[in-house]
């Protein structure tokens, strides 16, 4: 069972494969070496597989010297994983909460006989797992499991296929999967296994104080930003990053080079374009930053690649269909890059948009708080985007400030007799003190909690993954998320500009041209034309041809009309667009279990 879950997951396995057994419990682990994970086993048979990176290591040593911890070697020579593994055996179940970095852990307690499984506060790592009869199984990905037990059938959920078509991830499903009886262990969470019982534990939550003011916002991230990038560059190898041309990946590759000593190597950046006159690319915000920073840097073309490519092996690799249609672009890009770069390791800007936030729920901030002639100067500054002002401040006057308030003392009676009951507070809308949160830190946090946004974590994990690589994303360092989630609305958004945390941040060291460019290139129009282009007969097969695979799950006669509008006027709104491209690659999934007789294209997947 053990050697069959690993060889479903050879890619991770690129440096070779660890396994124990003991009377109950098997333990594996592959390992794509970084210098910072492994497997171990120690000389009273605790053993740990550890997949990710320890950013707290100094302090977790100091910390276990003061505790005196007593079951291992000299703290200071001690890997990240036999760290992790010493301590555990000083702070137990506890572990998780003293840990930063990235991880997926797996501990095997011979004293307790139990598994303990954690996994890191955001979610950069994935951990599932599944319980067959009287066994746990558990494993960095779905088709891990699945290897484990061939012989049992699997029951896809009929809802989470539905919602996917519609573009819905339900807070109540976070821990499920697209399969009825395999679960997500869901971030910031541990778990515990012992023969007859599994058990599930918080230890971590997006829960901040309310945004204080600061003096100087701009340094302070600045300082916490250039942290979590040195953090992200231990290793063992080379480490190369990201560069889109964006305000995320540029920001990184821009605080690397600018600070690095004249003895290192240059940065190593590598850039996704379109050679196609027909789609826009980043090219000129790419050589802002390459013309200003002596780095190297290589290009990857991915005009021939369409928004389907390739479908059936990502569907193959994810086990699941993954949220968004870049798949097969980045897929591609990153194949590339690996198959040319000596290094192991790539730093990426994901998460940059959620983590600093775009700072919009000022609007709703100064309409609710009187601020009415502040209110109109904003949204004059934003006219070229939004358009005329005046709709946007009578609608955010009247739903913000007028009929709030009027709400408000509507429900003080009934607050008031509330105040002594005991009621439940939503994190999300209520700070730890029990006040209401501002509106754009509710909203900023309603966007780091969403189910898509952990889901996304778990896609870009093993895409990095099949291609050899380990992403590293230093916008979703926990530090720097704490800071920004307590940062004020009037911070995020100045003079017109939105995620001015982080162009202030940058003055200096981001070129101009890139810091204060306010656009954001749309994957939409290449996206649209690929699949004109390159899979008309793909989704035929699946609207047209096989309608009875998606039949139950979306309005076909909708899917027809949008693909109809789509063929005559090369156009189709983000909406429907998104909806006609997940209604196809469910159809591709379903039909990998169900092929018909004549299936060229599922012939990579196979």
């Amino acid at each position: 069972m053990l050697e069959s879950a690993l060889d479903a997951m050879a890619h991770r396995c690129r440096d070779g494969m660890s396994c124990f057994h003991d009377e109950h419990v098997l333990v594996g682990h592959g390992l794509l070496d970084t210098g910072c994970n492994g497997f171990a086993l120690d000389d009273d048979g605790y053993v740990v597989a550890f997949d990710g990176r320890l950013d707290n290591g100094d302090q977790l040593r100091a910390s276990l010297r003061d505790a005196g911890g007593l079951h291992a070697p000299p703290f200071d020579h001690l890997s990240d994983t036999r760290l992790l593994l010493a301590a555990y055996r000083t702070l137990g179940d506890a572990l998780a909460e003293h840990l930063l970095g990235d991880f997926s852990i797996a501990i095997w307690d011979p004293v307790k006989q139990q598994l303990y499984l954690a996994r890191d506060q955001i979610g950069v790592k994935p951990l599932f797992y599944r319980i067959v009869d009287d066994a746990l199984l558990f494993a960095s990905e779905i088709k891990g499991l699945l290897a484990m037990r061939p012989d049992l059938p699997t029951e896809r959920r009929e809802a989470a296929m539905a919602a996917f078509v519609q573009g819905e991830f339900p807070d109540a499903d976070r821990d499920r999967t697209f399969f009825a009886d395999i679960y997500r262990l869901l971030p910031g969470h541990y778990a515990i296994a012992t023969r007859g019982t599994f058990t599930t534990h918080c230890y971590w939550r997006l829960d901040a104080d309310a945004p204080v003011p600061r003096d100087d916002v701009g340094g302070e991230f600045r300082k916490l930003f250039l942290e979590a990038i040195r953090r992200r560059l231990r290793g063992n190898s080379a480490v190369g990053s990201l560069l889109s041309g964006g305000l995320d990946s540029s920001s990184i590759v821009s605080a690397m080079a600018s600070s690095r000593a004249d003895t290192d190597p240059p940065v190593q950046a590598f850039s996704l374009i379109f050679s196609d006159p027909d789609v826009e690319d980043e090219r000129d915000f790419i050589a802002a930053v390459v013309d200003q920073y002596a780095i190297g840097h290589a290009t990857v073309d991915c005009s021939g690649v369409s928004g389907l490519a390739h479908a059936d092996a990502i569907l193959g690799e994810q086990d699941q269909p993954p949220a968004g249609p870049n798949g097969g672009i980045f897929r591609y890009f990153l194949k590339q890059i690996a198959a040319d770069f000596s290094g192991r390791v790539i730093l990426h800007g994901h998460g940059g948009d959620e983590v600093i936030s775009h700072g919009g729920g000022l609007f709703g901030e100064l309409a609710a708080s009187g601020q009415w002639r502040k209110l109109w100067r904003e949204l004059q500054a934003v006219r070229h985007v939004t358009g005329a002002p005046w709709p946007h401040f009578r609608r955010l006057v009247w739903r913000r400030g007028i009929r709030r308030s009027v709400g408000k003392m509507l429900d003080y009676p009934a607050s008031f007799l509330m105040r002594g009951a005991a009621v439940q507070r939503d994190p999300l809308t209520t700070a730890p003190d029990g006040r209401d949160r501002p509106i754009e830190q509710a909203a900023h946090l309603k966007k780091l909690s969403s189910p898509i946004f952990a889901h996304a974590l778990e896609v870009i994990d093993i895409e990095a993954a099949c291609a050899g690589v380990e992403l590293r994303m230093p916008f979703l360092d926990l530090d720097v998320v704490r800071f920004c989630i307590t940062v004020e609305a009037q911070e995020k958004w100045q003079d017109g500009r939105p995620r001015s945390v982080l162009r202030n941040a940058m003055d200096g060291v981001l070129p101009e041209k890139v810091r204060l460019r306010t656009d954001k290139h749309d994957f939409a129009t290449h996206l649209r034309q690929s699949l004109l282009r390159f899979d008309r007969d793909v989704i035929d097969e699946a609207i047209l041809k096989r309608p009875d695979l998606i039949l139950p799950y979306c309005n076909l006669a909708e899917l027809r009309a949008d693909w109809s509008d789509l063929r005559m006027t090369g156009e189709l709104d983000g909406l429907a667009l998104m909806r006609l491209w997940r209604a196809v690659m469910l159809s591709r999934w379903l039909a990998m279990e169900n092929p018909p007789e004549d299936a060229p294209y599922l012939e990579e997947a196979a």
